[in-house]
């Protein structure tokens, strides 16, 4: 089966696990209510897991921080197109803030890793490497820049926000502490044919494959009904900057640095990811336009349903 048709398939199975989050949320099994419990899953229980399993299982390779950077520094510089064609509409500043965090930020580091466990059928080099694109590029940048940006656009004129104060949740998280474990231990190898290490592993391996049906009851619950008509700018907009524009300049970014085609390929992949659920979280946590940020997100995963398989299929 070609990546092309993996990625249709691994689409066409996350809107059935969201269908079905949504059939169970009418038929009141489940309540809109615990979208944050499946959510802290995610963040605090399989993400760390698939973290912690695909770092270690492989060398570290500094070549595969090389797209990490890549992907921060897109994410970081699509905000700029993103400030000026809000300020040319004359959003208000919370608004203005909202749609420069969603145009920024994608979900590379839960739907993306999701999605391309199934593309890349889970393995190990792929795995890694998209983790650390995910973890190092995606969500560190939101953590660091997202947060700024949420606080500049969000707070009062008078208001005094600590930048350490917002960032420090992150570092004390499991995702990050994944991270850094993950990252050490492949670095200085693990025993062989070890009977604790393979338990641990095949524990890791089995709470990671809740990811993608965790991702899509958390998607499920949160979806909610969008004011397309009142929303209809704002919405081109999102969509041309981060399901177009960032997965171009992700792609005529890696020319220069002579990325192996996989590289590429992951990079622009998770680039070309909808906008994070945590762009909404960021945006009405920090006082910026909530409700817009939770509609284009809403939006942008709605159109990549079509966009990403496009991506992939012009990407070769």
């Amino acid at each position: 089966m070609s990546q092309f048709q993996s990625l249709v398939e691994a689409l066409v199975i996350l809107v059935a696990l969201c269908a079905s989050a949504i059939w169970l949320r009418s038929r009141s099994t489940i309540l809109q209510e615990e979208q944050g419990v499946f959510g802290r899953l995610v963040t605090d229980f399989a993400l760390p897991a698939v973290i912690l399993l695909s770092l270690s299982k492989v060398p570290f390779s500094l070549q595969a921080m090389l797209p990490a950077a890549a992907l921060f520094v897109v994410s970081g510089a699509i905000m700029v197109p993103a400030w000026f064609v809000g300020k040319t509409l004359g959003l208000k500043r919370k608004v203005l803030g909202s749609i420069v965090l969603v145009s920024g930020f994608g979900g590379s580091s839960t739907l993306g890793l999701s999605l391309i466990r199934r593309v890349f059928h889970d393995g190990p080099v792929v795995m890694r490497d998209s983790v650390i694109l995910g973890e190092y590029g995606g969500l560190l940048s939101v953590f660091t820049l997202g947060v700024a940006v949420a606080i500049y656009f969000g707070r009062d004129e008078d208001e005094q926000s600590s930048l350490w104060d917002a960032c420090k949740p992150f570092f004390v998280s499991p995702i990050f502490i994944a991270m850094i474990l993950g990252t050490a231990i492949s670095m200085i190898g693990l025993p062989q044919n070890n009977l604790a290490v393979q338990i641990v592993e095949d524990t890791l391996r089995v709470a990671g494959r809740s990811l993608i049906v965790l991702v899509a009851f958390s998607i499920g619950l949160s979806l909610r009904p969008i004011a397309v008509r009142e929303l209809a700018a704002l919405i081109i907009v999102a969509v041309l900057l981060k399901l177009v524009a960032e997965p171009l300049f992700a792609w005529t970014l890696a020319l220069p640095f002579e990325l192996p085609h996989l590289e590429r390929e992951l990079l622009v992949l998770q680039a070309a990811m909808p906008s994070g659920a945590i762009s909404a979280v960021l945006a009405k946590r920090y006082g910026c336009d909530g409700a817009v940020a939770s509609a284009l997100v809403v939006a942008t995963a709605v159109v990549s349903l079509v966009s990403l398989p496009l991506t992939l299929y012009l990407g070769g």
